[in-house]
């Protein structure tokens, strides 16, 4: 009984951990205001090696990126913001 019950509260702990998003860096975009608009970006920070997770709010123009442990340099989060069109006006590490 206490094996079966120590699997569940296992599960539980495993379930609210993958719902966590601990957010490093927070980009500001320009023009950034459908969720049509901001697919091209998801998709080209998504393939990124370093990114483990993303969210995009297009209310305020804000993608919030968490990593794997290693960074990515600014200068490389503003070239892949503008080869997706857009402009960034500001950055925001954590």
């Amino acid at each position: 009984m206490i094996k079966y019950l120590l699997i569940l509260i296992f599960s539980f702990s495993v379930v609210l951990k993958a719902d966590t998003f601990n957010p490093d860096v927070e980009i500001t975009i320009k023009g950034l205001v459908c969720q049509l608009c901001a697919v091209g970006l998801k998709k080209s920070f998504a393939k990124h090696i370093n990114v483990k997770g993303l969210k995009m709010d297009t209310e305020k123009g804000i993608l919030s990126l968490e990593y794997w442990g290693i960074a990515i340099p600014s200068s490389e989060i503003k070239e892949i913001v503008k080869k997706s069109g857009y402009e960034i006006a500001s950055i925001k590490c954590k």
